[in-house]
């Protein structure tokens, strides 16, 4: 199956409507499409070198609107039924718990769901639904996706396919010794030093 999307992205990647279909993918990424647009970016870029930074500019810039989107989609859902919802289930200060307990954290949160592979639709939803800080959940969510999306341009376009397949192969373990370190690093700072 991931030769077959490999050779869809490859085929669209030099069309005239490559840079149309990379905007509109990486628009409805991070809210609705399960179709990472490094894919498509990966393939222009293969095509046509030149033009990675371009490429990876674009997808940076319309995958933090669609994000920006999915966090104002989930706000006007909770101003539209979550909070009558929560108060007919007796559960009003869920919100509030939860705001206090990931508020302070969710530049990190983000910036580590969008840096790594991890779905983060879930995470986009909630944030603008429990209401959580909008600046720092968009710088997080910025400077994770443009690191991953640059990293994935220039190693796309100074090393050709073969790193994008050790990438596709090994990013999820890097993602998850990332992610190791976070918590050990969690840990450390909130129950056993004063970091």
């Amino acid at each position: 199956m991931r030769e077959r999307a490999w050779r869809w992205f490859a085929e669209r990647a030099g069309s005239s409507h490559a840079i149309f279909w990379l905007c509109v993918l990486s628009y409805l990424e991070p809210f609705i499409s399960p179709i990472v647009p490094e894919a498509l970016m990966a393939a222009m870029i293969l095509a046509k070198k030149e033009r990675w930074k371009l490429y990876t500019a674009l997808t940076v810039i319309f995958t933090f609107f669609g994000g920006v989107t999915g966090y104002l989609i989930g706000a006007f859902l909770f101003r539209g039924f979550g909070d009558k919802l929560l108060a007919l289930s007796g559960f009003t200060e869920i919100p509030d718990a939860i705001q206090t307990l990931v508020g302070g954290n969710i530049f990190l949160i983000m910036f580590f769901i969008a840096f790594t592979l991890l779905p983060d639709k879930p995470f986009t939803y909630l944030a603008g639904f429990l209401g959580l800080p909008f600046a720092s959940y968009a710088a997080g969510l910025f400077l994770g996706r443009t690191m991953r999306v640059t990293l994935v341009g220039y190693f796309a376009a100074r090393f050709g396919g073969q790193i994008l397949e050790l990438v596709n192969r090994y990013f999820f373990w890097f993602a998850m010794a990332v992610l190791a370190i976070f918590v050990v690093y969690g840990t450390l700072h909130l129950h056993l030093l004063p970091l």
